[in-house]
């Protein structure tokens, strides 16, 4: 990862004081995950446009947030969770990013399918059902390792 900027150094400053301020109820906002959104979105803003515009956004979200922090409505929260699933699905669309054991959960669930057709051929679903998630497991675990490597994980 490149050196962070500003921006970002500031933005987490922000989310610290916002979690300080929100108590137990910060939980319920992800705001570790806007962290880390906002440090993906910091790598790619120099390269990407709509990264440089999200940061914009990402600084008038948290201040909306933070304007009133004993009196956030579930219309305000609903507002902050799917900002923060839009910025997220252009990291994941544009960008190429996903989620960690994400290949896994795919590939397992691939597996399962495969194993069933196995077990079918061979006349015992439980020799299939195990080769297949074996199967599924072991490609899904090389999958997310290359792209922890690459740096694809977020």
């Amino acid at each position: 990862m490149p050196e962070q900027t500003e921006w970002y150094n500031n933005l987490k400053n922000d989310v610290e004081t916002l979690k300080t301020q929100m108590g137990a109820d910060a939980r319920d906002f992800y705001l570790e995950r806007f962290v880390k959104i906002a440090q993906r979105i910091d790598a790619f803003a120099t390269d990407c446009q709509q990264c440089h515009e999200y940061q914009a956004h990402m600084d008038n979200i948290l201040k909306e947030l933070s304007a009133d922090t004993q009196q956030i409505s579930k219309e305000q929260k609903r507002s902050f969770l799917g900002n923060m699933n839009t910025i997220l699905s252009h990291l994941k669309k544009t960008h190429g990013l996903i989620s960690d054991g994400q290949n896994t959960g795919i590939w397992l669930a691939i597996g399962a399918g495969m194993g069933i057709a196995l077990g079918a051929a061979f006349e015992n679903p439980a020799i299939g059902i195990s080769i297949g998630l074996s199967f599924g497991l072991i490609l899904g675990i090389s999958l997310d390792a290359r792209a922890r490597k690459a740096g694809k994980v977020f």
